[in-house]
């Protein structure tokens, strides 16, 4: 299968790239400006993807908050571009999937929630566009995938595991992770039986901050150190950071009942993701 990944240098495509070659299929990377649709239509139909998969998304660096200052970018990549993306997919004839987010729910482990549920959390500039971008992409035939807190066995800037023991202060509340060594066979997968629609691609329960450090404590860092704090020190009047944060557990029932395995990461995977961790540091 000839697949086109658009965000093919960041810490997703970059790694999607490698998963799909090792695997047999033909991969083009090629940088594209996902703002301009004439140039996407052109070198989609020149070079006939099968599928395109988006991954490219405004570089919100350190974190999200980098969104209340730039949101003129942030609009233009992540709602504008997005569209683009798979406008010029479905005019080339590609199968077309979207990399989205599920940072639009606020709640859990009691509430799981689906892919029919209505966005409940609009507390951040970046949610609120992610929001946008899911209500537009709605109409059209094309697969918006929903990962969340994505975690990785290869250190990067951009993985759960880097994010979290970078702060001394941290929250601990129950949240859906997505395993990139789990999401790529699934993309695989989705891009053969091409479903479309909406789709939670996040591992089986949940995961607490806390859970992760102290794993990494256990098999890296045992000296460690950190402090517990609660939402309202961390987003309040005088918190540390400007925009609310998402927190929330979503449903994959729908993703199980395509065959998409995502298991759990409980606290023997933990410990197997962090000893691969160890070993690529």
């Amino acid at each position: 299968m000839k697949f086109y990944l658009l965000g093919s240098t960041g810490f997703l495509g970059s790694r999607c790239a490698k998963y799909l070659k090792n695997k047999g299929h033909n991969v083009l990377v090629g940088r594209l400006e996902i703002t301009n649709y004439p140039l996407l239509v052109e070198n989609f139909k020149k070079s006939k993807p099968d599928a395109v998969i988006n991954f490219a998304g405004a570089r919100t660096y350190p974190n999200i908050d980098w969104c209340e200052d730039n949101k003129e970018t942030t609009v233009l990549i992540n709602v504008a571009g997005a569209i683009n993306a798979m406008l010029a997919a479905l005019e080339a004839g590609a199968y077309p999937i979207q990399i989205s987010s599920g940072c639009i729910y606020s709640g859990g482990p009691e509430t799981s929630f689906t892919e029919e549920n209505e966005p409940n959390f609009f507390g951040s500039f970046y949610s609120r566009m992610r929001i946008v971008m899911q209500a537009a992409l709605k109409e059209l035939p094309v697969l918006q995938t929903r990962i969340r807190m994505p975690i990785s066995t290869e250190p990067h800037p951009r993985n759960l595991i880097n994010k979290i023991i970078s702060y001394k202060k941290i929250i601990s509340l129950p949240n859906s992770v997505t395993l990139i060594e789990d999401l790529f066979p699934a993309l695989e997968k989705l891009a053969e039986i091409k479903p479309t629609g909406i789709l939670n691609l996040t591992n089986d329960g949940y995961v607490e901050h806390s859970q992760i450090i102290e794993a990494h404590k256990k098999v890296i860092e045992p000296n460690h150190d950190y402090t517990l704090i609660t939402l309202e020190e961390l987003e309040g009047k005088d918190g540390i950071v400007k925009a609310k944060r998402s927190n929330c557990v979503l449903s994959n029932e729908k993703a199980k009942s395509m065959g998409l395995k995502m298991p759990a990461l409980d606290e023997n995977r933990l410990k197997e993701i962090m000893e691969a961790y160890k070993e690529l540091r």
